[in-house]
């Protein structure tokens, strides 16, 4: 047998082994598991749309043979009661962003410049001034850590959106933030120096969360696998983050007859787009068991190919189990913070993060579109590292 015979054989075997993988993770299923959870609308945590979303889910689990629990928990999220901007003697409607605090601030103008990225905060001296950014690149919170770093009394997020619609940060805000849409608001990019009242007025409202968790078997779990399923407001959310949803909730599927599905409970968290609220409500009372984890992996917006790569972040030691180059998926880094498996990771627990970037539909009306065959590798990807880690 000459050994570029056996090369090619081994080569032909590891060919058929990809195909039959990727066969396993049925694209059209996950599709129609898309179009399920965006027809319920903007999954906006407490809201109708959220609550039918995890029946969705629960229903599908069942009948993949799992048992199916939820996690309620509470947290409080503001709500704006008629925030204002005047600058000089004009009138201009802004709309709180979610996590804001409420406040009546006045000072001159500051133009961010650019698209209002970490280095176009590099060197500005916002000491008691309202900073003025475009929306978009990298998140509102780190925009609105940015501006308070450099001394910033508030924020003002103009939008490609209405002014009514309506954001989050994802998290608690240092200074106050509102949105602007573009066509109120652009005008205000020649303004530097024009001094402005800001009066942020909200109040704090109780939410009802509720995370979906899938198991077999009575023992806790070696590992979790979780995304979150919960949309921004105005947002159908695919991408950020039916996309992670349904390659957990497929994963779940296709894992279901094998051994491997009694040692890892598959979590879907509510309330992420609120500050992570299910992930770090579910540590905190469960904080015994999550210490005994070997891992945690998170997906979120693994739909849409913005770098041309899968990101992986986290923990070292369960990223070298990521056999990427045997599944031909090009696999790159993803940063470290900014969704469910954070908590888990200031908690001690090793942890993986795959996001494939933030996409020009990042908490926009407009992300409506994810890819299942990105999903599928995604899944692929997961699995192996399941594989490896639980063997």
């Amino acid at each position: 047998m000459s050994r570029n015979w056996l090369s090619r054989a081994v080569l032909g075997l590891v060919a058929l082994g990809l195909v039959a993988l990727a066969q396993a993770f049925s694209t059209e299923r996950m599709q129609a598991d898309l179009q399920a959870l965006q027809s319920q609308g903007p999954r906006v945590a407490g809201t109708p749309a959220v609550a039918a979303a995890g029946e969705y889910l629960a229903a599908e689990l069942r009948k993949a043979g799992y048992t199916v629990e939820f996690f309620p928990f509470t947290y409080s999220r503001t709500r704006d009661q008629g925030s204002n901007l005047v600058v000089g003697s004009t009138s201009f409607p802004v709309n709180s962003v979610s996590g804001s605090p409420g406040r009546r601030v006045e000072g001159p103008l500051a133009v961010v410049p650019g698209a209002g990225l970490a280095a176009d905060f590099a060197g500005l001296n916002l000491q008691g001034r309202i900073a003025v950014v475009r929306r978009g690149g990298i998140p509102g919170l780190e925009k609105a850590r940015l501006a308070a770093e450099r001394g910033a009394l508030a924020i003002i997020l103009v939008t490609e959106e209405p002014s009514s619609t309506r954001f989050t940060f994802g998290g608690s805000s240092p200074i106050p933030g509102v949105t602007l849409s573009r066509s109120d608001g652009e005008a205000l990019f020649n303004q530097a120096g024009a001094q402005a009242v800001l009066d942020v007025r909200i109040v704090t409202e109780e939410v009802q969360g509720r995370n979906v968790i899938a198991k077999r078997g009575n023992q806790n779990p070696q590992a979790i696998v979780g995304a979150h399923y919960d949309s921004v407001p105005g947002s159908p959310g695919a991408n950020d983050n039916a996309s992670g949803t349904v390659t957990v909730l497929e994963l779940a599927r296709q894992l279901a007859a094998s051994p491997l599905s009694e040692r890892i409970w598959f979590m879907f968290f509510d309330g992420e787009e609120d500050g992570l609220w299910g992930s770090r409500r579910f540590v905190e009372q469960n904080l015994e068991l999550v210490r005994g984890l070997k891992a945690m992996l998170n997906l979120d917006m693994v739909g849409v190919d913005v770098n041309g790569s899968l990101g992986i972040g986290g923990s070292n030691e369960l990223r070298a189990l990521a056999d990427c180059n045997t599944l031909q998926v090009v696999c790159g880094s993803a940063p470290g913070g900014g969704s469910d498996h954070m908590p888990f990771a200031q908690a001690g627990v090793p942890v993986l993060f795959f996001f494939r970037g933030l996409d020009p539909n990042y908490h926009r009306p407009t992300d409506t579109l994810a890819d299942p065959a990105l999903l599928a590798q995604t899944a692929q990807v997961v699995r192996g590292i399941l594989e490896r880690l639980l063997r």
